[in-house]
């Protein structure tokens, strides 16, 4: 996993106060000397689970730091925010400590993660902030360029891996099937056309011609499905006018593409269960929960949030533009709101979006009430093998709902 430098940066703005944080992004003068002090703060005060020595060598003043570091001033300006709105944490709160978690949480934090519903991490936090006695609050960080720049995905996980628990079992085996028949119905097609060239091809089950398991390596280095050019170009050609990969692509790419159009339908056959499914694991909606479920946590208070750091380097100057966090209570009253009306979670297809696209994926928005809750995004991303991914962000209309008004309308008629 790449490490994402733009969390040191916010993780060692939690030590200054706002106004030194203002007064660093004015040049890159001051913030090449911010960037300079903040990497002392950071090597004396954030405890790292892992890749200290990497993130604190790249804590010196250069473009690429310059880059993360008015994103995490933007980000640790909006935690501030954050922490004495919603948390009463003073009016200038700074850290006592911050722990950078990953792969390996450091030992004082441990205890605030959780493994539930496909996550080994279902507590997302990024860092985490300690600002006083047994008070921890909890960041999951994304960043973006610009205010008006495409906000940043929240989620980018297996389809598979959103289907967890029983009651998906027979959808999973079914979407395995589908799947197979698929792939198997274009390697099948690429061998007539004379892309590949598969020795007794017609003896080969589906399941063999998708999972290639049984190939002869010499020749196909990867499954066929997988294949980057053709018997004509080369099998490693990918610029083969006929290459398999670009032959599967435009076959996905179709707006009327059969494995997309099966997708949808399970998941609108099963559009609650999948709303719910999709809004838990992009939203975290039952962490609080799961803490409260372990009495070991019951004398620390744990907050969390969904933070956008915002800034870039334009011109030559830093650029911070006002960051976002969103309170997880803020969001779980969002949906308190959406839940008191009893219309029925919908999953739409955006069909113009994806003809624009003309790509590998197909986009759709799952919405309540006519209101757009989560837009969603489901592609290939490598290996064909591999089950595609979800990617989601949260709706222009549900952020309206969680910091400016309810726009679902009442079931008893006002809103």
């Amino acid at each position: 996993m790449a490490l994402e430098y733009s969390e040191v940066m916010a993780a060692g703005a939690m030590f200054y106060s706002s106004a030194e944080l203002n007064k660093a992004s004015e040049s890159t003068e001051a913030l090449g000397e911010w960037i300079t002090d903040a990497a002392k703060k950071v090597a004396s005060n954030v405890e790292f689970g892992s890749s200290r020595s990497e993130f604190l060598a790249f804590m010196e003043p250069t473009p690429a730091a310059f880059k993360e570091a008015v994103v995490g001033i933007s980000a640790a300006l909006a935690i501030k925010g954050w922490l004495k709105s919603d948390h009463g944490q003073g009016a200038d709160p700074v850290a006592q400590k911050v722990f950078l978690t990953g792969n390996v949480w450091p030992d004082e934090v441990e205890k605030f993660r959780i493994k539930a519903y496909g996550f080994d991490d279902y507590n997302s936090s990024d860092f985490i902030v300690r600002t006083g006695d047994k008070k921890y609050f909890g960041v999951s960080l994304k960043k973006k360029p610009k205010k008006n720049s495409a906000d940043p995905t929240l989620i980018n996980k297996a389809f598979d891996t959103v289907l967890n628990g029983s009651e998906f079992n027979k959808i999973k085996e079914e979407i395995t099937e589908l799947r197979t028949e698929y792939f198997a119905g274009l390697v099948r097609q690429a061998h007539e056309d004379g892309i590949l060239f598969i020795k007794d091809i017609n003896r080969q089950t589906d399941k063999e011609l998708f999972e290639a398991k049984k190939r002869d390596k010499k020749i196909f280095d990867r499954a066929y499905v997988n294949i980057k050019g053709s018997l004509s170009g080369g099998y490693d050609n990918d610029r083969a006018p006929d290459a398999m990969r670009k032959f599967v692509n435009v076959d996905l790419a179709k707006t009327n593409n059969i494995l997309f159009k099966r997708l949808t339908q399970y998941m609108n056959d099963n559009a609650d269960l999948f709303a719910k499914t999709l809004i838990n694991l992009v939203l975290k909606v039952k962490l609080y929960d799961e803490l409260s479920a372990n009495k070991k946590l019951k004398d620390f208070s744990f907050g969390f949030a969904l933070v956008t750091g915002i800034g870039e380097i334009s011109k030559g100057k830093p650029s911070v533009s006002k960051g976002k966090a969103i309170d997880l209570h803020t969001i779980l009253c969002g949906l308190s709101d959406l839940e008191a009306n009893k219309k029925p979670y919908k999953i739409d297809v955006d069909f113009e979006k994806k003809a624009e696209a003309n790509a590998a994926k197909i986009f759709f928005k799952l919405s309540k009430a006519g209101v757009n809750i989560l837009d969603m995004e489901l592609r290939y991303k490598g290996s064909f093998t591999s089950q595609p991914q979800f990617f989601a962000t949260i709706t222009k209309d549900f952020q309206t709902i969680l910091t400016e008004k309810c726009l679902v309308p009442n079931p008893d008629g006002y809103s």
